[in-house]
């Protein structure tokens, strides 16, 4: 099994090159099929869905992922022997307070991520067309978000076109769509069933 949804994975990547994203979709729809409990093919779900502004499933494609991310941790989280050290010391980082306040305990590891957190919220900012009634400034950054997941080596060109560096982009993304995320994912992820990795019953 694990082959064949590496060779899913691979065909999609071929066809998002080739400019096909609905075929590439459709090849990581088939990988989810097989293996619906790996996180990283729900991530590229979520990404090609961005792509083809089919907002729904973006999202729900990374509430999937970062579920799946986040229940191994559920479980090994108060067993310290099974934890692995940079897990403990990540733990270790947040006080007592700051931990009271969770959902649950493996929360923390959403404040340890710096990617899935902007993902979803590009997917919920930029593909709200009314967003951007109040808040036009960030369209540029939707075109930039938009090559960098692309991948087709156009992420310099718009970033030339709009007048930005790469640290412009990732200072807007830290600052505005990294906690808008970290908040939606806090917020709607299935905290009572976070121990379940069934996360197509859950979020789709």
């Amino acid at each position: 099994m694990k082959n064949e949804v590496e060779q899913f994975i691979a065909e999609g990547v071929k066809l998002k090159r080739a400019g096909n994203l609905i075929g590439a979709l459709n090849c990581y729809l088939q990988a989810v099929d097989l293996d619906p409990t790996n996180s990283n093919v729900f991530i590229t779900v979520g990404k090609t869905a961005h792509l083809l502004k089919e907002q729904d499933l973006a999202v729900k494609s990374y509430l999937a992922a970062v579920h799946l991310m986040l229940a191994p941790i559920e479980k090994v989280i108060d067993n310290p022997e099974q934890s692995p050290d940079f897990l403990r010391m990540a733990y270790g980082e947040f006080s007592e307070e700051q931990l009271k306040q969770l959902p649950r305990k493996s929360a923390f590891a959403i404040f340890m991520d710096d990617n899935t957190p902007r993902h979803v919220a590009h997917a919920m900012i930029d593909l709200s067309p009314e967003y951007f009634e109040n808040r036009s400034d960030l369209m540029p950054i939707t075109e930039i978000y938009r090559a960098s997941i692309l991948g087709d080596g156009s992420y310099g060109d718009v970033l030339n076109q709009y007048g930005y560096t790469s640290d412009d982009h990732m200072t807007i993304e830290k600052e505005i769509y990294l906690p808008a995320g970290q908040k939606f994912l806090m917020t709607n992820l299935k905290w009572d069933r976070i121990d379940s990795p069934n996360v197509v019953d859950m979020y789709f």
